[in-house]
């Protein structure tokens, strides 16, 4: 059985029911075990995407699927949600955006697929709630452990916590 981390995202529409609703799927999908949602978090956009201030969280859990097998559901939750990320491209709103973060603390880089997510060392939106649910947390990427990689950040989008 292999810990799963997802960050869960969303600027579209009632963004936190989005989260909450993408969270209780994901764990229904993925036959989560010991299923634990961060707090969330309430952040601009990043990276060029359209739309309001984003509800950011990362769930935590273990399931018997392999990181390709999980990548192939996040997506399909997604589109329930009403994503299409080949038609909407990276600039678009999110009704719900699902990032496998890491499986198991592998590192994997294949075409459709890297582990842990290549990106997620330079987010405070994703950084700060894993710090949250695993504050041992290391990156097999860079070697760093969380609190370095928070300390390392040059640039935050984070506004606050969302108060809920």
């Amino acid at each position: 059985m292999a810990r799963v981390l997802v960050a869960l995202g969303s600027n579209l529409g009632d963004a936190e029911r989005h989260v909450h609703a993408g969270w209780r799927a994901l764990v229904g999908v993925l036959a989560l075990r010991e299923p634990r949602l961060s707090s969330l978090f309430c952040s601009d956009p990043a990276e060029g995407v359209r739309g309001g201030r984003f509800i950011n969280a990362v769930g935590a859990g273990h399931t018997d699927l392999s990181p390709q097998a999980v990548l192939t559901l996040l997506l399909a939750i997604e589109r329930s949600f009403g994503r299409d990320r080949p038609r909407d491209g990276e600039s678009h709103a999110r009704s719900l955006d699902l990032d496998l973060l890491d499986w198991q603390g592998i590192r994997l880089d294949a075409v459709n697929l890297q582990l842990p997510h290549p990106r997620m060392a330079q987010r405070d939106f994703v950084l700060l709630p894993l710090a949250e649910l695993v504050p041992n947390f290391v990156d097999v990427r860079s070697g760093q452990p969380i609190d370095a990689l928070l300390a390392g950040l040059t640039r935050r989008w984070t506004l606050a916590p969302c108060a809920t």
